[in-house]
């Protein structure tokens, strides 16, 4: 028997030597199911090496040898082994020769039944349970967040994060030197794992002293204003975060630390010490580019820092492009005004623009309030106003012996309100959460009285991210607008317009929905829209996606018709830079009489 097995082994081993060092056609696995693939395939040095890969991304391939293949077996072995399948195995791999002298390689994988949690178990200072030790908010937090969950897998992975989760708990209630370990007990036979943590509390701390260090134009008390803690306080690593968003807040600093002696566990009395880099009082920033949609573009803006009070910001901004011909504005933005975490703008405007169904001119003012309650929880309120002069050649519904002329003078003035709730992360190029904006605006109030209207706008976006590399965003957003007077007229320039790179990219530039005798887009007071992309990242700098856009505007208020939509579908590549994602994506109307083909030039995502 034992003969039989050398020759085997033998024979297996001999064949993988007679593979060595050539070009790998293909990788399969057999039996997976618990990891994907892709995720697998990271952990591998044995990868196949495509033309693409090899002529534009000048990636070196890499050949086979039977000791890659070992050393990527084993790196398998652990990635499965810290997913909980302890017990994982592989077979004999099935190699092959291509005609083309290349390799096909199988590999099978056993992974039988994973380890489960059986219980979780929580011992503090060796005599309280985690209920006593913890506040209620922090124990469900411990609770709730946990990764590890009774019955279901165990990994590695969440092990450490619920390591760092209880520590960051404690540290929130005075306990910042508090120590997190844990015993597993796994019991081979039913295959479970018993998981025991054990804390030890230390030292209760309290918040000493501050000091700031390295500001110079902008003083002490300032800076001491946006602490979210007092001397005496019970120590809490929520309110050093807290105090380093409201000091960034500011707008006055490059660099923020915040930083505590945490080398001596038997204090009870952390000074803080705040580290401050500011920004330079002057500065510029210009740029230029080409766009689809908006031709050639430009703009500078200059701000000054420290204008009317230590902290107040001015900026002047100028931009030109094919759909501003001018915008120019003066912004003070003075922070800190009633909360830390609250920004006050004033911002007096003058601004045209020249739409595929419109041209205007005006001048205004916004004052609004900015208040961050969150991270992901940011919200604007404040007033508008603006005095237009319309050009309304391109628009349909106006008779000639109407009061709206040719050239339709108005003053708009209202509330407006935003707000967006964003969850996605990272910020430039999210894989995963979602977000959620809202935009209301009123008119007709307090300086003016005609057109009375409001405008509702919401998106809503989401990012799953199915494995690395591999994203599926999707995207809804809904509009309305409607007049509270009876009368139906809409200014031309706050009607809904769909079509174009962030819409339904089938269509140029506003130029889906409702249209003139002429063939001009007029916008509609009714929007639906929705977006569904698959991006996967080759290589590491370039995204590809393939995506479906649909939507469409009414004309009337309330007027939604489903049967009306219309559909797109179209492909783009992405090259990831330090701005965020750049690239082209085509796009062409499906279902549809115009099956002409749209190019848009992007920087960022679509969505």
């Amino acid at each position: 028997m034992k003969f039989l097995f050398y020759i085997l082994f033998s024979l297996i081993v001999g064949t993988c030597f007679a593979q060595e060092n050539m070009r790998i056609k293909q990788i399969k696995f057999k039996g997976e199911s618990a990891l994907n693939v892709s995720m697998i395939k990271e952990s591998m040095t044995l990868e196949s090496t495509s033309w693409f890969k090899r002529k534009i991304l000048k990636e070196d391939e890499v050949l086979f040898s039977n000791k890659l293949y070992q050393e990527d077996i084993r790196r398998i072995k652990q990635q499965y082994q810290k997913n909980g399948y302890l017990n994982v195995s592989f077979s004999e791999p099935k190699i092959t020769l291509t005609k083309k002298q290349k390799v096909k390689l199988v590999i099978f994988v056993n992974e039988t039944d994973p380890v489960q949690v059986s219980e979780i178990s929580y011992l503090v200072d060796s005599i309280y349970t985690i209920k006593e030790a913890l506040h209620l908010r922090e124990t469900r937090n411990v609770l709730l967040q946990s990764q590890l969950t009774i019955s279901k897998t165990f990994s590695d992975k969440a092990l450490l994060k619920d390591q760092l989760l209880i520590a960051e708990e404690f540290s929130n209630i005075g306990y910042p030197f508090a120590i997190v370990n844990y015993n597993l007990s796994v019991d081979t036979t039913y295959n479970t794992v018993e998981v025991e943590w054990m804390i030890k509390r230390g030292q209760l701390v309290r918040f000493g002293e501050t000091y700031v260090d390295g500001n110079k134009k902008v003083p002490d008390k300032s800076i001491l204003r946006q602490l979210a803690y007092k001397p005496g306080d019970i120590w809490s690593k929520k309110k050093i975060d807290n105090t380093q968003r409201h000091i960034y807040n500011q707008g006055m600093y490059r660099v923020a630390s915040i930083k505590a002696k945490m080398k001596n566990p038997a204090l009870d009395t952390l000074p803080v010490h705040i580290q401050i880099k500011e920004a330079p009082r002057w500065t510029t920033r210009f740029g230029a580019g080409y766009g689809r949609e908006d031709k050639f573009r430009t703009f500078a803006e200059l701000q000054l820092l420290g204008v009317f009070t230590n902290t107040g910001r001015l900026s002047l901004y100028g931009k030109h492009s094919g759909l501003e011909p001018y915008n120019f504005y003066l912004k003070f933005s003075q922070p800190s005004v009633f909360f830390p975490e609250n920004t006050l703008i004033l911002n007096p405007f003058v601004q045209s623009e020249d739409e595929p169904g419109y041209r205007l001119k005006k001048y205004g003012f916004n004052i609004s309030m900015l208040q961050s309650f969150s991270k992901q929880l940011n919200t604007s309120f404040g007033y508008e106003f603006e005095d237009v002069v319309l050009d309304t050649i391109n628009v349909s519904g106006i008779d000639s012996d109407s009061e709206y002329t040719e050239e339709l003078y108005y003053k708009k003035g209202g509330i407006v309100f935003g707000g967006i709730y964003d969850m996605s992360e990272p910020l430039l190029d999210p894989v995963q959460g979602y977000a959620i904006l809202l935009n209301v605006k009123t008119n007709g109030l307090f300086f003016t009285k005609a057109l009375p209207f409001y405008r509702i706008l919401t998106e809503y976006k989401t990012y799953v991210g199915i494995h690395k590399g591999l994203i599926v965003a999707l995207k809804a957003k809904i509009g309305i607008i409607q007049r509270t007077d009876g009368n139906e007229y809409i200014p031309t320039d706050e009607r809904f317009f769909a079509g174009g790179s962030n819409s339904v990219r089938g269509w140029s530039r506003s130029n889906l929905g409702p249209k003139d005798e002429s063939g001009r887009p007029i916008g509609g007071k009714s929007l639906l829209e929705g977006s569904a992309e698959l991006r996967f990242s080759v290589g590491k700098k370039i995204i590809l996606a393939i995506y479906s856009d649909m939507g469409n505007v009414w004309e009337e208020a309330y007027s939604y018709n489903l049967s009306e939509l219309r559909y797109s579908v179209g492909t783009g590549v992405r090259v990831k830079t330090l701005i965020g994602p750049v690239g082209i994506d085509f796009a062409r109307p499906v279902f549809d009489r115009d099956t002409k083909w749209q190019f848009h030039f992007n920087i960022g995502h679509s969505f």
